[in-house]
């Protein structure tokens, strides 16, 4: 089984939008060291990534061979554009299109914090909407494991739910220093029952504090969506990289990430899984990587935290 624990579900993609991204889109082709056309990023974006009912994600799920997705939203309470009914509405389509696709969709709910209402959308999410946890985004401006998200944390306790978090340095006005791993020390002492997935483990240049706290807290997770930049630019490095985390964790704290359909604008997801599973195979001379550990990555590990029966 391959779970990808890490896809943005986007419910609508207009041109004007998918030219705002361009930027983004270019810097990702950039890291990977591909020449991307900007016009066929833009139709690419508009094609692929405007998902209101779900069939667009099952259609890449099946041709990158992706058994099952945990597919989230976005929210940002300091941005305006993020309205509390546009949010809702993201979150319930998304919703919907688990319950149309159960066996392939694992939702999670986008919610910041710092909204008023949060504590009441949190019950509405699991509740009335049926998604196993919530998608974080902290580097927004605010601290994941403070007062504010405590309150939505005892809700998600009790449901014995999924946090997914973004850790990892982003330009700005992206707020790295709230998206520094360490910050999820605390959730392991005070919500044990919250499986936590730090996005991305810190990413590639900063999984060490990563490393530290998942070795030690039995409910942290990491996920390697954004690795594929470093394993098609720096395949060794990567493959160097990736051993070291797996000697200091184990392979069981690691689970298959895409953050598609952003970062597979360039290479598409297919080429990302097979990369993982020939690693016993090309892993450069010195170092090993062994079927086990790879089946873990790949579905293993997410088949078991979200109690996967298929």
């Amino acid at each position: 089984m391959i779970v990808d624990v890490h896809y943005h579900n986007i419910i609508n993609m207009s041109e004007k939008a998918a030219r705002a991204n361009l930027p983004l889109m270019i810097h990702i082709a950039q890291e990977m060291g591909v020449e991307a056309d900007p016009e066929s990023l833009v139709k690419t974006a508009m094609e692929t990534w405007g998902n209101p009912t779900g069939e667009k994600l099952i259609e890449t799920m099946d041709v990158g061979g992706i058994d099952v997705t945990v597919a989230v939203s976005a929210d940002d309470y300091s941005n305006p554009v993020y309205t509390i009914e546009g949010v809702k509405r993201s979150n319930r389509l998304l919703s919907e299109a688990a319950q149309r696709f159960s066996r392939r969709i694992v939702p999670l709910a986008a919610l910041d914090p710092r909204r008023p209402e949060a504590v009441e959308l949190a019950n509405l999410y699991l509740g009335d909407y049926g998604m196993r946890g919530f998608k974080y985004h902290p580097d927004n401006g605010y601290d994941p494991s403070g007062p504010e998200s405590y309150k939505v944390l005892e809700v998600l306790a009790k449901h014995q739910g999924i946090l997914l978090t973004h850790t990892s340095p982003l330009s700005p006005p992206s707020r790295s220093k709230y998206s520094e791993p360490m910050l999820l020390a605390d959730m392991g002492v005070d919500f044990p029952e919250i499986t936590v997935i730090a996005a991305h483990m810190g990413g590639y240049i900063n999984w060490r504090p990563w490393a530290a706290l998942a070795s030690v807290q039995p409910s942290l997770y990491g996920d390697l969506a954004m690795w594929d930049t470093l394993a098609y630019h720096q395949y060794d490095l990567f493959c160097r990289e990736l051993r070291t985390i797996i000697d200091f964790v184990g392979a069981d704290k690691i689970l298959f990430g895409s953050d598609a359909p952003i970062h597979t604008i360039v290479r598409p997801i297919k080429d990302w899984v097979q990369t993982i599973r020939e690693l016993p195979e090309k892993a450069p001379a010195g170092i090993y990587f062994t079927k086990e550990e790879i089946d873990l990555i790949l579905g293993g590990n997410a088949a078991k935290i979200l109690k996967l029966d298929h």
